[in-house]
């Protein structure tokens, strides 16, 4: 699942809109990746669609919040493609203690309705990453709305088949087309 090394404080306070991750957290996938959100952070919540926020509670609330805040910075950065910053947040929800069929429905949720972006890297913008210059990805413009009953039917198909986080990403692109 993963293995978190610095974590954010359990409060965070309102600044605005935003919050920080005052305390930074890393985050190292079961890939070897590590993910971080660096001290100062600003995080917002926007990452995961509202309503999403109605299945797990806020984005920095409970079980949830490392991950929620990591992958607000991934995504705010475009330095890994969507799919990868998704998959972490699946996995650093389950290194954070929460339940499989939690994790995967809010998984298949964010891949199905998430704010994606390209990640193609002969048109991609370089950003300096550790050091180097990365390419960087572009905005794909969504506009498909949250279906609460398709996320619903999902938890169901979650909670007896027990699919796989690959079977998962391809019910989601075969119910996109």
């Amino acid at each position: 699942m993963g293995l978190f090394r610095w974590r954010a404080r359990d409060q965070v306070e309102p600044r605005r809109a935003d919050n920080d991750a005052v305390d930074g957290i890393a985050y190292t996938d079961p890939q070897g990746f590590v993910w971080i959100a660096p001290i100062g952070s600003v995080v917002d919540g926007a990452s995961l669609p509202r309503y999403l926020w109605s299945i797990m509670g806020g984005p920095f609330e409970g079980k949830y919040r490392n991950a929620s805040v990591l992958h607000d910075v991934a995504y705010g950065e475009h330095n890994r493609p969507w799919q990868d910053c998704d998959r972490m947040f699946y996995y650093a929800m389950r290194c954070s203690g929460v339940s499989a069929i939690e994790a995967k429905t809010m998984f298949y949720a964010l891949y199905r309705f998430g704010h994606h972006w390209k990640f193609p890297i002969k048109r991609a913008k370089p950003v300096k990453y550790e050091g180097g210059l990365v390419a960087r990805g572009e905005e794909i413009p969504r506009a498909i709305p949250v279906n609460p009953t398709e996320i619903n039917d999902a938890r169901d198909w979650i909670s007896t088949a027990d699919p796989t986080i690959e079977q998962i990403e391809k019910k989601a692109d075969a119910e996109t087309q």
